[in-house]
């Protein structure tokens, strides 16, 4: 099928958890989307914050709320900084494909879909709802989601 993610990628995307950086909205209606590793390809700290900036800005500046979070494995140890989007989900998509992201996260009504950017075929609602994938433990010093020199 075309653009469809591999089944290992794809079942360790659903093993996401979610570590807000502030107060999220009383009401969730929008996607999550990482602003790190573009294309799924492991970049240095100092890429990975040059990138974040710049989607950060241009999303900015065409208006949408945005709330920071880092989106994460179980441990934290891997994690990439991703902002929740208040919008649709047919401008998740497009904001997904902006930011050269293989797959998204879209809340609606507390439940968690992954998307995959590119095929709309390929999504599956996650087994537990948003807040239940919540955490606000520590994060570690090491994380897996940069690459070293």
């Amino acid at each position: 099928m075309h653009h469809q993610i591999e089944n290992a990628l794809w079942q360790q995307y659903q093993q996401v958890w979610f570590r807000p950086c502030g107060a999220l909205p009383a009401t969730l209606c929008g996607a999550i989307i990482s602003l790190w590793n573009p294309n799924g390809v492991k970049q240095t700290q100092a890429k990975n914050r040059r990138f974040q900036h710049l989607l950060y800005q241009a999303i900015k500046r065409r208006g949408y709320q945005m709330h920071a979070m880092w989106g994460a494995s179980a441990n934290l140890d891997y994690r990439e900084f991703s902002v929740l989007i208040l919008c649709s989900e047919r401008t998740a998509a497009r904001l997904a494909a902006l930011c050269a992201q293989k797959a998204y996260y879209f809340v609606d009504s507390g439940q968690v879909w992954l998307c995959n950017t590119y095929n709309p075929q390929q999504r599956v609602e996650l087994g537990t709802s948003f807040r239940a994938r919540l955490t606000y433990d520590a994060l570690p010093n090491h994380n897996h989601a940069i690459m070293s020199r």
